[in-house]
């Protein structure tokens, strides 16, 4: 008999192993990949996903845009397969990227069959290789370091995340001048995951089962935006807590009404903004907010806030997205736990959403 939380603890904990598969799959396709690039040359990039991988499409496209200058966008598969028009113009082609856990996610499957007879080339990234969204795509990196247990995505969500970094650093090799390192820079994370996890890990403990905080919000710029919106995800399904992700900027736009002593910010911490992004988390600590940030090289910023992980990481922000993974993740487990909940079997979840029609299949629970 496994203990509540088990899988979903060792995953978060091993995920430097999901890291270090990622970098070997695309590196192992590597000419297959830099060929699909090419053939598809001028042509936009769509990343699409559903769920979790929804919010890794909205952090790979402008991560992706940022490092390799072509346009792409993020969309929840669904829209791609059932609104299309709203996507693509009538003769726009652009190169899909698909993300999926499991390879069997119903709409991911038909947008890609749909997007494929529009005359549209597909990359699958995924955690296996043999899969009805392989069988559709026209080539699969396949990360088995990134299966798990849980039905929350946590290693393997990682684990795409940096096979997405890794396809951006090789996209880029035309310009290096834009990026020149980050290939080396991205080769160094799976060295920084135990420590990291560890500190991650004690911060969570800390912030986690707080009851006060009734309402918790993630707040990132950029494509760190698409991480917040994960960790809304980890907390919701695992926690069943309410959360909500915003732009740091936007927060100001009506939201900041929601802020009082009951509520705990997240900051994901940019480089680039963070001059305003401090200012948006001075303002809601006026107003009786709690923070907790995370930044790389934070150095000063902790006695700020309620609690600080400081990434602490000799890379560039463009390498850094995967570092805040730890902690976001670790803080839904342990609020899971504190209120006697199994973060490996989320209430109403399953692994992956397969359709009859428009009907959920609906499978025996484990």
């Amino acid at each position: 008999m496994t203990v509540p939380g088990e899988f979903s603890y060792r995953e978060i904990s091993t995920q430097g192993a999901s890291w270090r598969s990622a970098i070997e799959a695309v590196l192992g396709l590597q000419g297959d990949l830099q060929a699909l690039m090419e053939r598809n040359a001028g042509r936009p990039v769509l990343f699409i996903g559903c769920g979790s991988t929804h919010y890794l499409a909205l952090y790979a496209a402008p991560f992706f845009q940022q490092v390799t200058g072509r346009p792409s966008r993020g969309c929840p598969s669904s829209e791609l397969w059932l609104q299309s028009d709203t996507l693509l113009t009538p003769a726009q082609r652009p190169l899909i990227v698909a993300l999926s856990r499991s390879g069997e996610t119903s709409e991911t499957i038909r947008a890609v069959e749909m997007a494929r007879r529009l005359g549209c080339e597909a990359l699958t990234i995924s955690c296996y290789e043999r899969t009805a969204l392989a069988a559709a795509s026209t080539l699969t990196v396949s990360i088995p370091g990134g299966r798990e247990e849980s039905y929350a995505q946590t290693r393997s969500f990682a684990g795409m995340l940096v096979a997405v970094q890794v396809l951006a650093a090789l996209s880029a090799a035309p310009a290096p001048q834009a990026f020149p390192s980050l290939l080396d820079e991205l080769a160094q994370l799976p060295a920084l995951a135990e420590g990291l996890v560890e500190r991650a890990r004690a911060v969570a403990q800390r912030f986690g089962p707080r009851e006060a905080h009734k309402r918790i919000t993630y707040l990132g710029s950029g494509p760190l935006y698409g991480l917040a919106g994960e960790a809304t995800v980890k907390m919701k399904e695992m926690s069943l807590s309410v959360a909500e992700p915003f732009h740091f900027m936007e927060f100001r736009h009506g939201p900041m009404a929601l802020v009082d002593a009951e509520h705990l910010t997240v900051a994901l911490l940019s480089e680039r903004a963070r001059a305003y992004e401090l200012g948006v988390l001075r303002d809601l600590q006026e107003k009786g907010g709690h923070v907790l940030a995370i930044a790389n090289h934070g150095h000063g910023l902790g006695e700020r806030f309620d609690g600080l992980l400081d990434l602490d990481a000799p890379l560039s922000e463009a390498a850094c997205g995967v570092l805040y993974l730890p902690l976001l993740q670790f803080l839904a487990y342990y609020r899971a736990l504190g209120r006697g909940l199994n973060p490996d079997r989320p209430r109403h979840v399953v692994m992956a959403i397969r359709l009859d029609g428009p009907e959920m299949i609906h499978e025996p629970a484990l």
